[in-house]
């Protein structure tokens, strides 16, 4: 593609991201025309110019390879919609947004081509139509998008193990509102540990010079049922090139926590005189999450952290095209394994995020730079840069957001990558200094400090060494070495937070099936538990998942890897219980009988992954597990790593007892002994 065309698409970005739109948004999801292009004559044949020959109806987000007829058509597709436009919208500006189109999309209004979006799938983009539209009409929207595996795009060609669904994958919107808009909102919460005090700096921006002393009025309430304003005041910034800064100061705030996602929303408006001419938002939360000493701190508190990761399109009934309750389910199912803790290998949808926000799942999102076969060339560093800059400026405001990921498994032991990976680290690091910047490495332990050659491996440009770990499989090691590996990790890198970035068996690959999987998943933690220096660890997978990779092929529908606790459509494995209680941060250990018509309950605060404070948490009892969780809960003390608490429950009179452990939230912890 062009270069013209990348430096249109960078422009309309930066003017165009960090838009949580509270102005009209209007979507655009029903009464789409597609048509595949297996032959690639669209252009040729100017479909853009009218009505698609064969289009077939469909709704968004849509990919056309869930469609068994189309599933391996990885090519070009078009979408067609026709869009009314009132004629009192004339003179307003119209800005259509795009979810995610993968990988590649050429927008048309009216038969002209008005944008060129080049090699991202997955982060959301802006296209500003309102000099392409004619008011008091009907307006033909057209998009070609392609998902043919190339090398101007991130992820390079096929280097990449997830489904390679083509389309109009996320949610399209229509943005109208008056002139002058914010085309910014970036929110900076920082929180003073010791007394809650809280600070927020805040960026808001509008296009082109101001022509008058525009007034914002800022709203800060609890973003809860109660809803209680705690700051609200008008005031007038000095605009500097567009751009105004303004600080908040507040007494006191709820800290944001895993246990505790305490969030605010935050309203900006723009001030016309008294006339409000824009009005954005976005959900925030006060948190200080930082790596000091070799430890992570949440808050002040030093935590440890466990999690799983999701593959998004894993249910061949959706793909990629997934609405947001499908999101929602697979985010709960994370809930419900205990995780706080998550890496996501490609930019998701804010309803992903947002679930994570509300419900306390600390995040590192990633840009698709993924597999040894990606090269370091000018093509590949230009359009991951833009990703980078596109993927932090989108999703900068969202609490659980704790870390950037430059990329996973590349070749990051030759210089040319390594050089790669480093300008990118210094861009994410340019953008946002408030998070983690990391690199996800699979080569770290090719090579050690004691070796006269020893070279760090770009996974130490990152602020923590993250290594995705296969002891016992992909690794060719005894299994009983693995410590010892982990160790001259450790010692090669000594200053520097270590975490497990992924582990798991995975299957086609390696056999042996659940039983396998579960007994290397106590075997790996066993050994990780072991490692005070280790301080984190994501198991992979959450579900069984799609990819174009060969593997298991269940013809003539998918291909899919077999990594998951859950299957493909959510359905919990044997697996899936071990590692819920592997995550739990109590445990519990005994029973006792020791006052007449009192049970005693003893647990204890883990000392391996996870490892926190447990405030707020609740212990049911019961002679089986459905008396356990009809029983009225007590509340555990706050317990501590290490420590032991006693609970006192009333005596439910039968020999056998079974034991359910919740969060604040309600969320199941545990279940003791074991037994459902």
């Amino acid at each position: 593609m062009k270069k013209k065309h990348l430096i249109l698409l960078c422009c309309m970005l930066c003017l165009l991201v960090n838009v949580h739109a509270q102005r009209d948004t209007i979507w655009l999801n029903n009464a789409w025309s597609f048509q595949p292009d297996t032959a690639a004559v669209g252009q040729q044949q100017q479909w853009f110019a009218k009505t698609l020959p064969a289009g077939k109806n469909v709704s968004l987000p849509h990919t056309w390879n869930v469609d068994e007829q189309w599933q391996h058509h990885y090519g070009w597709a078009w979408y067609q919609h026709n869009l009314q436009v009132p004629a009192a919208w004339k003179g307003k500006q119209l800005t259509l947004q795009f979810g995610a189109v993968n990988h590649t999309a050429i927008v048309y209004v009216n038969g002209q081509e008005v944008a060129r979006h080049i090699g991202d799938g997955f982060n959301k983009f802006f296209v500003p139509i309102s000099k392409y539209v004619q008011a008091g009409k009907e307006n033909r929207i057209t998009v070609a998008c392609n998902n043919a595996y190339s090398g101007d795009k991130v992820p390079f060609s096929n280097s990449f193990d997830w489904p390679n669904d083509g389309g109009l994958i996320r949610p399209v919107a229509l943005l109208v509102n008056e002139t002058p808009a914010l085309t910014m909102l970036k929110a900076t919460p920082l929180l003073h540990e010791a007394d809650s005090v809280g600070t927020l700096r805040l960026q808001v921006s509008q296009p082109g010079a101001i022509k008058k002393p525009y007034q914002l009025a800022i709203r800060l309430s609890e973003a809860n049922e109660k809803g209680t304003i705690v700051y609200e005041q008008t005031q007038l910034p000095v605009w500097q090139q567009g751009i105004a800064q303004l600080t908040v100061q507040l007494p006191k705030v709820n800290p944001w926590h895993f246990d505790f996602p305490n969030l605010y929303r935050l309203e900006v408006t723009v001030l016309d005189g008294k006339k409000s001419v824009d009005k954005q938002h976005a959900d925030i939360g006060f948190r200080n999450f930082r790596l000091h000493n070799g430890k992570i701190w949440l808050n002040g508190e030093a935590v440890k952290l466990m999690g799983v990761e999701w593959t998004a399109g894993s249910n061949p009934q959706y793909g990629f095209a997934e609405p947001a309750a499908e999101i929602i389910r697979h985010a709960q199912l994370m809930k419900e394994v205990n995780a706080i803790f998550t890496r996501v290998h490609f930019q998701q949808d804010d309803v992903f995020y947002d679930f994570c926000n509300r419900n306390g799942i600390l995040v590192q999102e990633e840009v698709p730079l993924w597999g040894g076969e990606t090269p370091a060339n000018n093509t590949i560093r230009s359009i991951a840069t833009a990703q980078v800059q596109t993927m932090i400026a989108q999703h900068y405001n969202h609490p659980s957001i704790v870390s950037w990921g430059m990329g996973n498994e590349l070749q990051g032991r030759l210089p040319a990558m390594k050089d790669m990976i480093a300008g990118l680290v210094a861009t994410a690091r340019s953008l946002d200094s408030t998070r983690m910047i990391n690199y996800v490495s699979n080569t770290v332990a090719h090579s050690f400090y004691n070796h006269p050659a020893f070279v760090p491996d770009a996974a130490a440009l990152g602020d923590a060494i993250l290594m995705n770990e296969y002891g016992g499989s992909w690794w060719s090691i005894p299994t009983g070495s693995l410590g010892s590996y982990l160790d001259s990790v450790h010692a090669s890198y000594p200053d520097k937070v270590m975490m497990i970035s992924e582990f798991g068996l995975c299957e086609p690959n390696f056999k042996g099936g659940d039983p396998r999987r579960i007994t290397d998943l106590i075997y790996h933690m066993a050994v990780y538990e072991s490692k005070p220096y280790i301080e984190a660890a994501i198991y992979f997978d959450l579900t069984d998942y799609r990819t174009h990779y060969p593997g298991t092929t269940d013809e003539p529908k998918y291909r899919r890897r077999i990594h998951g606790v859950y299957d493909m459509y959510g359905q919990p494995k044997p697996s899936m219980k071990v590692l819920r209680e592997l995550s739990s941060p109590l445990e519990v250990q005994q029973v006792h009988r020791w006052k007449k018509g009192m049970l005693t309950v003893q647990l204890f605060g883990s000392i391996g992954l996870p490892q926190h404070r447990c405030t707020g948490y609740t212990v049911q009892v019961g002679g089986s597990l459905a008396e356990a969780m009809a029983a009225t809960p007590a509340t555990i003390p706050t317990t501590l790593p290490g420590k032991q608490v006693m609970v006192e429950v009333k005596d439910h009179g039968q020999s056998q007892s079974v034991v359910v452990v919740r969060r604040p939230s309600g969320q199941l912890v545990s279940v003791w002994p074991g037994e459902e």
